[in-house]
C-alpha cells in the first residue's frame, strides 16, 4: 500500500454506527467534552433525598392516621389483591395513554431532522433517551415500593421483612410502567411494527419509532411546556386533545336550546368512548367508596379518595362546558344566553354521574352493612361536584399578579387547584359529619359547600361573558 493510501485510510470515517453518532455528536457540541448523564443523576438524588426526607414520613403518617385494624381487614387477601392490582393497572393504562401524547423518546428537533433522519440505525440514535426515560421509571418504582414498605414498617402494621416484596415489587412495576410508556408511543403511528411484539423489547420498539410521529411529539412538548410555563392549560389541554374520528355524520336535531346543548354534549362523548369509559370507570369508584364511607368507622381516606375520583369522573364528561369556557367572547350559534348555555352544559353530565350514583349505592347497600345513606350520599355530592366543575370551566387565564417572583409556580398552582381544594374539603368533611355526627349536621355542610360552589362558579361565568364583552 502506497503513503497516499495510508494516509486515506488513517483519515477515514467510523464505519459502525455507534463510532458515527459519537463523531456527530462531537460536531454537534462544537469540540466540547461531552456532558455525560449529569442532570439526570442529579434528578435521581433529588429524588432519593426527597423521599427519605418527605416521603417516609409521609408515608409513616398515613398509616398511622387511617385505623390498622381496618386496613388488616379490608386490604388483605383477595380484597388487597384487587386494590393492588387494580393501582398497578391503571397506572399502566395512564403510561400507555401518555406515550401517545408525549412518550419517553422525544428529541430535541434539529437533533430529529440532522440526525435520526439519516442513514443511522434508529435503535442507536434513539437509545439515550430511552435509557435515560426507563432509568427514571425504575427509580420512581424503587422509591415508591421502598417509601411504602418504610411506612408500613415504621408505623407497626407489617413486620421489617415486608420491605422486600415491596420494594421489587416497585422496581417491577416501575419496569412495566416504561414498557407501557414506550409501547404507547409506539402505537401512536398507525403503522409499521406496532404489535405486542415491541413491548419491553427496546431496540425493536425504538426501530419502529416513525420520524414524523416523533417530530410531531417533538413540537408539542415545546408548545406544552411554554403553556404550562405561561399558565395557559387551555393552550397545553387543546394540543392534547386527540381530533375526532367517529360518528362524524350523526347529526343533532332541533329539540330546543337547552335540549340540543344536552344532546350535543352525549353526542361528544359518543364520538370519544374512550372519555366516557374513563369517566364511568372513576364516577364508578367514587360513588362506591362514597358509598363505603357512609358506614360508621370506616377512615376519612376513603371518603377522600371516593371524592377525588368522582371529581376526575366528572371532568371527563365535561368537556362541553370547558369548550364554552374556551370559546368565551365568540357569538352564541344557537341564542342562548352565555350564562344560561353554561347551565345547560351541566345537565348531561350530572344525569350521568348521579344515574351512576344510584347504582353503586344500590349494589353497595345490597352486598354489605351499609344503611340506606350508601344510596343517597353519593347522589347527594352531585351538586357539588357540578358546581367546583363550573369553577374550572370558566376560571380563564390566572391574573398576572400571581406570576411574583420566587412563588409563582405555588400560587399559580393553587389557583388552579381551588375547585378541587373545594370539592374535597367540603365533600370529605360532610361524610366525616355523616359518620360521627348526624344527618343534619352533613347535610348542612354539605349544602353550603354545594351552594359556595355553584354561586362561585356562576360568578366566574359572568366575569368571564363580561371581560369579552365589546
Amino acid at each position: 500500500m502506497s503513503e497516499r493510501d495510508d494516509a486515506v485510510a488513517g483519515t477515514s470515517g467510523p464505519t459502525t454506527d455507534e463510532g458515527r453518532l459519537t463523531q456527530a455528536r462531537k460536531v454537534i457540541r462544537g469540540g466540547l467534552p461531552e456532558q455525560g448523564n449529569g442532570n439526570a443523576v442529579y434528578a435521581a438524588y433529588v429524588a432519593v433525598i426527597a423521599s427519605l426526607v418527605y416521603g417516609v414520613p409521609a408515608s409513616r403518617a398515613f398509616f398511622k392516621f387511617v385505623d390498622p385494624q381496618w386496613l388488616s381487614r379490608h386490604l388483605t387477601g383477595v380484597q388487597g389483591v384487587l386494590v393492588v392490582g387494580g393501582i398497578v393497572v391503571g397506572a399502566l393504562l395512564l403510561g400507555y395513554r401518555l406515550g401517545s401524547v408525549r412518550g419517553p423518546v422525544v428529541p430535541d428537533l434539529p437533533y430529529l431532522d440532522h440526525v435520526a433522519s439519516s442513514a443511522l440505525d434508529r435503535a442507536v440514535v434513539l437509545r439515550r433517551w430511552w435509557r435515560i426515560s426507563l432509568a427514571g421509571c425504575l427509580v420512581l418504582g424503587l422509591l415508591t415500593g421502598a417509601v411504602v414498605g418504610t411506612g408500613m414498617v415504621s408505623a407497626g402494621i407489617a413486620p421489617v421483612v415486608v420491605l422486600l416484596p415491596t420494594t421489587l415489587g416497585g422496581l417491577v412495576v416501575g419496569l412495566a410502567l416504561g414498557g407501557a410508556w414506550l409501547w404507547g408511543q409506539v402505537r401512536s403511528w398507525p403503522t409499521g411494527d406496532r404489535g405486542p411484539a415491541t413491548v419491553l423489547r427496546g431496540r425493536r420498539s425504538l426501530r419502529a419509532l416513525h420520524h414524523v410521529g416523533l417530530r410531531t411529539q417533538s413540537a408539542r412538548a415545546v408548545t406544552m411546556g411554554g403553556a404550562v410555563l405561561a399558565g395557559d392549560l387551555r393552550a397545553a389541554r387543546l394540543d392534547v386533545a386527540a381530533p375526532s374520528t367517529r360518528l362524524r355524520r350523526t347529526r343533532l336535531r332541533a329539540r330546543g336550546r337547552v335540549t340540543v346543548v344536552a344532546e350535543r354534549d352525549l353526542l361528544g362523548l359518543r364520538r370519544s368512548p374512550g372519555t366516557f369509559v374513563v369517566g364511568l370507570v372513576l364516577s364508578a369508584a367514587g360513588c362506591w367508596a362514597l358509598a363505603h364511607s357512609t358506614t360508621p368507622g370506616v377512615p376519612n381516606i376513603v371518603a377522600f379518595a371516593g371524592v377525588l375520583a368522582a371529581y376526575l369522573g366528572y371532568g371527563a364528561w365535561s368537556e362541553g362546558m370547558r369548550l364554552q369556557g374556551d370559546n368565551a367572547g365568540t357569538p352564541a350559534l344557537i341564542g342562548l344566553p352565555f350564562g344560561e348555555e353554561a347551565l345547560a352544559h351541566l345537565i348531561t353530565p350530572s344525569a350521568m354521574f348521579a344515574a351512576v350514583a344510584v347504582v353503586c349505592g344500590v349494589v353497595v347497600e345490597t352486598t354489605s352493612s351499609a344503611g340506606p345513606a350508601a344510596i343517597f350520599w353519593p347522589v347527594a355530592m352531585t351538586a357539588l361536584v357540578a358546581g367546583t366543575h363550573l369553577m374550572a370551566a370558566f376560571r380563564g387565564l390566572p391574573p398576572v399578579t400571581l406570576f411574583s417572583p420566587g412563588s409563582a409556580v405555588i400560587s399559580v398552582g393553587f389557583w388552579y387547584s381551588r375547585p378541587l381544594l373545594l370539592a374535597l374539603i367540603g365533600g370529605v368533611a360532610a361524610t366525616a359529619l355523616l359518620t360521627r355526627s348526624s344527618l343534619t349536621n352533613a347535610f348542612m355542610v354539605l349544602v353550603l359547600a354545594s351552594y359556595a360552589a355553584v354561586m362561585f362558579g356562576r360568578r366566574r361565568v359572568r366575569l368571564l361573558d363580561e371581560a369579552h364583552r365589546a
